[in-house]
């Protein structure tokens, strides 16, 4: 049997060593003592663990909730890119379709709504990302809001032709000039210098580059109100009065072909492409009026012009700063 170890200590009085009695009292001391270091220093090492390292869980939830923001990213960019394309087909809407069909514009805070001051979003508050994710659902809400608004407005316009079949039948809706007489788009409608005086001024009309001879068409049903020479400015000019309030202008002309008070139909050749009047080259200048007011002839040739080939007219003339008359 083990012999039970026996401490001393030196006692400086007696010059002798003693033995030290353990007292109950001390060992629960040094117990009690060594247990509040262990919990702390186990408290400081899981504290440490805690903040710099993951459990599987958590990294596991982390990447998850990684991913739910890189698709609510995709996401949002994708509805913008639509938004965009939306944006489009709005534009055209309002100053093509229903303005030439004379209906009234659809407000724009009919189209867009008013999404801000509702508590639909509330929930998303709580979620973790939720500016992005309300950002992202907010946008979705309105692109959801804007289509269904166009396609009730195609359905009125759909609506609006059928009962209007006179009226499409005069309006002005093709070019004057065939594209394979065309040069060029000289000019198109709006502020551009003046080829002249080389002053700032607003162009009315569409200028076609085109040779001299060839071929100007009605652009719709109507009847011829003018025919003549105005000296300094159109030239030799025809005017068509196509009812509806719809009225075009065919200037420059080289030859007069019709005859005032006669009735025309959609490309009936009337003129020929011409140089006179306040004019520095061979081309045709047309406008086209509602109610008296000149109107982008651009919107107006929508029976004979594809998409494609909208586009790239809208192009061209973007980059044409001088008018030829």
């Amino acid at each position: 049997m083990a012999k039970k170890s026996i401490k001393y200590r030196f006692n400086e009085e007696t010059l002798s060593f003693e033995p030290i009695e353990s007292k109950t009292k001390d060992k629960l001391k040094t117990f009690t003592l060594h247990s509040i270091l262990g919990l702390v220093f186990g408290l400081i090492a899981f504290i440490i663990y805690s903040n710099f390292f993951d459990s599987p869980e958590a990294k596991r939830l982390k990447e998850q909730n990684m991913e739910l923001q890189a698709q609510y990213e995709i996401l949002l960019r994708q509805s913008q890119q639509i938004g965009m394309i939306l944006k489009d087909l709005e534009q055209r809407d309002e100053n093509m379709y229903r303005a030439i069909l004379q209906a009234e514009p659809i407000p724009s805070e009919l189209r867009q709504g008013n999404f801000e001051r509702t508590n639909r979003y509330a929930s998303l508050a709580q979620m973790n990302h939720n500016a992005l994710v309300m950002m992202t659902t907010r946008e979705v809400d309105r692109l959801s809001r804007r289509v269904y608004i166009q396609s009730k407005s195609y359905d009125e316009l759909v609506e609006l032709m059928r009962n209007n079949e006179e009226r499409l039948l005069c309006m002005p809706s093709i070019q004057p000039v065939l594209n394979k007489d065309l040069k060029r788009e000289a000019s198109g409608y709006g502020w551009r210098i003046d080829p002249v005086y080389g002053t700032r001024k607003f162009h009315e009309g569409m200028d076609f580059s085109a040779p001299t001879g060839s071929d100007v068409y009605a652009t719709g049903n109507g009847v011829v109100t003018y025919t003549g020479y105005q000296r300094g400015g159109y030239g030799n000019l025809i005017k068509i009065d196509h009812g509806f309030n719809y009225e075009t202008y065919y200037a420059h002309l080289s030859q007069i072909l019709v005859k005032r008070g006669q009735k025309v139909v959609r490309g009936e050749v009337i003129a020929k492409v011409g140089n006179t009047g306040k004019s520095v080259g061979p081309h045709l200048h047309y406008e086209v009026r509602l109610r008296s007011q000149p109107q982008n002839p651009v919107h107006y040739y929508f029976m004979d012009l594809s998409p494609e080939e909208y586009d790239d007219m809208l192009q061209i003339l973007a980059n044409t700063g001088k008018a030829m008359d």
